[in-house]
């Protein structure tokens, strides 16, 4: 008997793909749970393919410790979302955030462990270095602070879905580049400040949606850190500043763009 080389990389490749673009899935959803909540940007949870996403998570995670718990999060942030209404969401959404940037937990990876706002200035200036690495500009209709939780978190959304895209069609070297760049994100941004972020946001929120929501991200974040040996200085309560970076620049990746064409190590 012989073997299919197609057949044993298909086999290797297709799962793969699937795992990559659940994750990426998964980021989309809790980008879109941490922006203002309406309608259209909270219809993720009610897509046809969620229980498909479910299945495919797990899956996924099924050899990584912890993952019960995040599921169990997700089917409930899934279940807290069917038994309220957006006016509701909307309502915790402006308690929790207010109209300026919350001091009890802001949304912003700028108001963490920063000692002076040059430091600010620093840190919004190399999260923008990986926007622009791949491509990425500035939405004209979603404006918001490229450090924004829900902006850092789609542009992990994206970062997977370019690894799965570059694995079928681009070969494994870009993909590698992709990767690279998600464990460099996690460690020097996100691993260090949303952890934090979503303790705060569960003791603002005391229950509901947006307790869910700061208990998943907890959770899911620790086991993408966990699933790629990632390990960085997490901030503490303590490391959050009042100051606000002066005319820091609006940027929101909703829309934007990259070709394929462009992108390059």
């Amino acid at each position: 008997m012989t073997n299919n080389g197609s057949d044993l990389l298909e086999k290797e490749v297709v799962p793969k793909v699937e795992g990559l673009l659940a994750r990426s899935a998964m980021y989309q959803i809790l980008s879109a749970c941490f922006f203002h909540p309406t309608k259209e940007s909270l219809s993720l949870l009610k897509d046809a393919d969620f229980s498909e996403l479910v299945e495919k998570l797990e899956h996924g995670y099924k050899d990584t410790e912890k993952a019960t718990g995040f599921l169990q999060s997700l089917a409930e942030l899934r279940k807290s979302f069917d038994n309220s209404t957006i006016e509701n969401l909307q309502s915790q959404y402006l308690r929790i955030v207010g109209h300026t940037i919350s001091k009890e937990c802001p949304f912003y990876e700028g108001q963490y462990g920063a000692a002076h706002v040059y430091q600010q200035v620093q840190d919004l200036a190399d999260i923008q270095g990986f926007y622009k690495a791949f491509g990425l500009d500035g939405s004209d209709v979603e404006k918001e602070r490229c450090d924004h939780v829900s902006v850092e978190l789609e542009f992990l959304q994206f970062l997977l879905y370019k690894q799965a895209y570059a694995i079928e069609h681009d070969g494994e070297e870009k993909a590698q580049i992709c990767e690279d760049a998600v464990k460099a994100f996690i460690k020097e941004h996100v691993g260090k400040w949303v952890p934090l972020l979503a303790t705060l946001l569960g003791k603002k929120a005391g229950s509901g949606f947006y307790f869910v929501l700061s208990v998943l991200t907890k959770e899911f974040v620790g086991l993408e850190m966990k699933m790629m040996r990632i390990e960085t200085e997490m901030f503490k309560e303590s490391d959050i500043t009042q100051d606000v970076v002066a005319g820091a620049p609006d940027e929101c990746l909703s829309c934007a763009s990259s070709s394929d064409e462009d992108f390059e190590a």
